[in-house]
Order: C-alpha cells, then sequence, then structure tokens
C-alpha cells in the first residue's frame, strides 16, 4: 500500500507538460484496456494461453480500425497530395521539355481552369512559393506579377452527369478505379506593370504587363502517401491475426490429440 501511495504522488508532482501528458495517457490507456483483458484471461485459461488469445484479439482490432483508418483517409497520415514544380517555360510553349506540351502548344486539348476551380486555387498556391522563394525564385513578391490563366490534363475523369444515376454511376466507377492517370497542370502568370501607390490610399490592382514575356509554370501532381500509414497497419495487423489464430488452432489440435491418447491409454489399462 506504502508502494502504491508512493507512486500515486510521483506520478501527481509531475509536471504535465504535453509530451509527457502524452505518453502517460498511452500507457494507462495501454494498461487498463489492454491489461485488464489479459487479466481476465489468465485468471480463467492461465497466462501463457490468455495472452495469447489477447494479443490475437488486439491484432484482430487493429486491424478492423486500421482498415477503417485506410478506407477514409483517417489516423496516422503519410504526406498528402500536392502539386510539384517540373518545368518553367518563359515563352514559346513549343520549347517546353514536356512532351504533353510541346506536342500542343497551343494547348487546344488541355481544358481550361477558371479563378474558381479548387484544383487552380491550390497549384496557384505552388507558384507563388515557387516564383518567390528558393532556387526557381523569379519576384520578390506575388504582388510583382500576374496570374493570366490556368490549365489542366490528366487525372481522374470529372463529374459531367449531374443527374442522380450520373452522380451513382460516377461514385461506382470511381471507386472501382485503381489507377490513377498523371495529372499535369499549368499556371501562367506575367510580370505586373509597375505602379507607385498613393499615400493614404489602398494599393492599387497589379495589372499585367503586356509587353513581358508569358511564364508558365508547368507542374505533375503528386498523389503522396496519405493512406500508407494505415495501409501498413491494416496489412501488418492481418499477418499477425492469422498467425496467432494459426497458433491457436495448431494448440488446440495438439490438446486434442493429447486427450485422445489420454482416453486410449485409460481404456487400455
Amino acid at each position: 500500500m506504502t508502494t502504491l501511495t508512493t507512486l500515486a504522488m510521483t506520478f501527481a508532482g509531475i509536471s504535465w507538460k504535453p509530451e509527457i501528458r502524452g505518453v502517460l495517457t498511452v500507457a494507462v490507456a495501454v494498461a487498463i484496456l489492454c491489461g485488464s483483458v489479459y487479466l481476465l484471461l489468465a485468471t480463467n485459461v492461465g497466462s501463457r494461453l490468455g495472452f495469447l488469445v489477447a494479443l490475437t484479439a488486439l491484432t484482430g482490432w487493429m486491424a478492423c480500425l486500421g482498415a477503417v483508418w485506410w478506407m477514409y483517409g483517417q489516423g496516422p497520415q503519410g504526406q498528402i497530395g500536392s502539386w510539384k514544380v517540373i518545368e518553367i517555360n518563359e515563352g514559346d510553349l513549343g520549347q517546353a521539355q514536356l512532351e504533353e506540351i510541346s506536342s500542343d502548344p497551343d494547348l487546344t486539348e488541355w481544358e481550361e481552369l477558371p479563378e474558381s476551380d479548387p484544383d487552380r486555387a491550390e497549384a496557384q498556391a505552388t507558384v507563388d512559393a515557387a516564383l518567390t522563394s528558393g532556387d526557381t525564385a523569379r519576384f520578390e513578391a506575388t504582388t510583382d506579377y500576374v496570374s493570366i490563366d490556368g490549365w489542366a490534363i490528366g487525372g481522374k475523369p470529372k463529374l459531367e452527369d449531374r443527374s442522380a444515376l450520373g452522380r451513382v454511376w460516377y461514385t461506382i466507377t470511381d471507386a472501382a478505379r485503381i489507377t490513377h492517370p498523371t495529372h499535369y497542370a499549368i499556371v501562367q502568370v506575367q510580370p505586373a506593370i509597375e505602379t507607385q501607390a498613393i499615400p493614404g490610399q489602398a494599393p492599387p490592382t497589379p495589372t499585367a504587363d503586356p509587353s513581358e514575356p508569358v511564364i508558365s509554370v508547368i507542374m505533375v501532381r503528386d498523389l503522396g502517401e496519405k493512406r500508407l500509414p494505415a495501409a501498413i497497419v491494416t496489412v501488418s495487423s492481418l499477418i499477425l491475426f492469422l498467425v496467432l489464430c494459426y497458433m491457436l488452432h495448431r494448440r488446440d489440435k495438439l490438446l486434442n490429440e493429447h486427450l485422445e491418447d489420454a482416453k486410449l491409454a485409460k481404456a487400455g489399462a
């Protein structure tokens, strides 16, 4: 009793910083949830078999939980999808290194993205970071240029039929599509005309300078690894669960063989 009191006072005296609180929360949760189950099993079937049964149940539960994480993109997550700049072209798109652009410099097969499109907004954020920082920086601030257009090609097909049947069919086909076609995007910007801000008034809206060449930032969609940690948890837990189930099965078979041998020996005696 004295030992438990001393331990409780020690825990109470710990400064509850976030990192310490997280470690203690996980430790207490594992000790209470897993430990209580193991304690009940150990008192009924023995410590070794109880541990094997408890571990099998834990891995099975982790496989189910991991499957939910994997399906809905929850739980531990890896790198999320983002746009990656692969080329910055100035002027003639026919000189671009990407074949999808050099073979179609007029972008006739590309889809024009309006400013309200979420893909263009996300791509624009990548363009702003690439043009104002890092090795590819060409401007000091985002006000030094104006975004004039955006284009995209590839990726999964978008919903076109807005009817109820069309939405249902799109949901089914989109979920059943395993591969993801390569998705490219282009955001075109042009240097802004230099203007002087008038004291006491709002800064003027940047206007593209038509005498300056158009800068095309070419990007490819990196799908990321958002669901990879959940997939690893699911697959590894499922493998451990099957192995432990096989061990329990072999143990039951061995136990039945010993019981049968004991019955035969008793009958022969």
